[in-house]
C-alpha cells in the first residue's frame, strides 16, 4: 500500500465523522423549521394529504436519524479495524501518534505533549507510522 493509500485508509474515520456531522446539521435544521408544535413525533408513518409538508419534513428527520445511527455503527467498526491495524506496529510512539491523531482526533500539538516530544518529532513519528502501517497492511 503506498503512502497516499495509507493516509486515505486512516482518514476513513474522520470522513465518516464528517458525514455524520453533515447529516446531524441537516436534521437539526429541519427540526428547527418545524416549529414548537411539531417537535413531538414518533417513528410511525401515516398517510397524509399531498399538501401536508410537516409530515414530509418529519419523515425526512426520521430518515436522517436512521442514517446517522447507521453511520455511527459504521464508524465504530472503522475504529475497531483501524485501531487493530495500528496495534500491529512495533513502535509505541508511532502507535500512540497514529491512534491519538486519527482515532482520537487529537491535535498534533497535544499529541506531542502526550508523548513528550516536540511537534516536529511527532510529525516524524506520524510519517514513519504511516509508512510502517502501509507495509503491515500489505502483509495482511
Amino acid at each position: 500500500m503506498d503512502l497516499q493509500d495509507t493516509y486515505n485508509y486512516l482518514m476513513r474515520i474522520r470522513k465518516k465523522d464528517y458525514a455524520i456531522k453533515r447529516k446531524q446539521l441537516r436534521c437539526e435544521e429541519l427540526r428547527s423549521c418545524l416549529g414548537a408544535g411539531a417537535i413531538q413525533y414518533d417513528k410511525d408513518r401515516v398517510q397524509t394529504s399531498p399538501t401536508d409538508k410537516v409530515s414530509e419534513i418529519i419523515g425526512k428527520v426520521v430518515d436522517l436519524e436512521e442514517q446517522i445511527e447507521q453511520l455511527k455503527q459504521e464508524k465504530a467498526l472503522l475504529i475497531i479495524e483501524i485501531g487493530d491495524a495500528i496495534e500491529l506496529l512495533p513502535d509505541d510512539n508511532e502507535k500512540t501518534v497514529l491512534a491519538e491523531f486519527y482515532i482520537g482526533r487529537v491535535p498534533m500539538a497535544q499529541v506531542a505533549k502526550i508523548i513528550n516530544y516536540s511537534v516536529r518529532r511527532t510529525y516524524y513519528f506520524r510519517k514513519q507510522g504511516v509508512l510502517h502501517l502501509g507495509i503491515v497492511l500489505e502483509d495482511i
